[in-house]
């Protein structure tokens, strides 16, 4: 939600469709304290009917992640060998870190969509991915 925030133009106003858990909720109260020029709405679609009309407005948006995550668990767990979705899953944030952050795009003059300034002084693919998994690992404590 942070990184959306992030890298939305400032004059667009982001709305996100969830499902109804309340971390969504919790999650955007903490960024709004945070960030206060940030422009986040929130809408619910709970269930599978069109009960209210913010549900009618925004289920398309919900069912197409919805299918997205069917078909890559049906997919990908099958495909792949995986015994269970955990491995899955790992495959799964490889891959969006790879198209999120180290991917040039065409569409982007050969950028990349996250721009990570620590990344901007390595030269090859491996010593990016070394830094990235780096910076998202918890410290190393020293045996005592």
């Amino acid at each position: 939600m942070m990184e959306a925030v992030r890298t939305c133009r400032h004059d667009h106003k982001l709305t996100l469709v969830t499902d109804g858990n309340p971390s969504y909720q919790s999650g955007l109260h903490f960024i709004n304290a945070k960030i206060k020029t940030a422009k986040l709405a929130l809408k619910n679609v709970i269930g599978l009917q069109n009960l209210d009309a913010v549900s009618e407005k925004y289920r398309r948006h919900k069912q197409m992640i919805e299918r997205l995550n069917r078909t890559y668990k049906y997919h990908i767990q099958s495909q792949n060998g995986f015994g269970n979705i955990s491995g899955a899953v790992t495959k799964m944030v490889l891959f969006v870190t790879h198209y999120n952050f180290l991917r040039a795009h065409k569409a982007l003059d050969y950028a990349t969509p996250i721009y990570i300034p620590e990344l901007s002084g390595i030269a090859t693919i491996q010593g990016k991915w070394v830094k990235i998994i780096a910076m998202a690992a918890p410290p190393l404590q020293a045996a005592a």
